[in-house]
């Protein structure tokens, strides 16, 4: 077992203090570097980033940050998912570090998703639809998993249509949809 215990802080998101999410960060017991690799392997579609020690990927909506010593989670419920989450991280962890023979380890580090490639594919209306003053806000807090995408009403216009394809394709690619839903 790589990692034996963890520490659980619940926090609002910073400066939003009637948000309806919370954050959770799980300080961990065990240096987890040596696991990075393998998870970026098994997880696919992350941001990882070698040389700073950092696995960022999204699921179910959650914005996951992985660090050697500490997890991050945004867009939490309540306490009691933040609980399901980490413990369920912890378990992909520990099942991933088992498997370590069997997985070949990604060291390729993904480039990140700017707030400017969002915003170049969005329609530029700054129409306020999505409750943000421009598009620029919106993919600021896209990118943060604060919004949905589904909340730029313009972007689903048939004259946005090529832009939509790739803002999807661009989104699917990392990480920041499920296609389950």
């Amino acid at each position: 077992m790589l990692l034996k215990s963890y520490t659980l802080k619940i926090e609002f998101p910073p400066c939003d203090f009637s948000a309806q999410t919370v954050n959770a960060i799980a300080e961990l017991s065990d240096d987890i570097s040596d696991v990075l690799p393998y998870l970026n392997a098994v997880i696919g579609k992350c941001t990882y980033l070698p040389d700073a020690g950092i696995l960022r990927f999204n699921k179910e909506g959650k914005a996951i940050n992985v660090y050697p010593r500490m997890i991050a989670v945004a867009k939490l419920k309540d306490k009691q998912e933040a609980k399901q989450v980490i413990e369920s991280l912890k378990e992909l962890i520990n099942d991933t570090w088992r498997r370590r023979d069997e997985i070949k380890p990604s060291y390729q580090g993904a480039t990140e998703l700017k707030v400017r490639d969002i915003y170049n594919l969005l329609p530029g209306t700054n129409c306020k639809q999505c409750g943000l003053p421009t598009c620029f806000a919106f993919a600021a807090k896209l990118i943060k998993g604060q919004i949905e995408i589904a909340k730029c009403a313009p972007i689903y216009a048939d004259q946005y249509a090529q832009k939509r394809e790739r803002l999807m394709e661009l989104l699917e690619r990392h990480g920041y949809l499920n296609k389950d839903r």
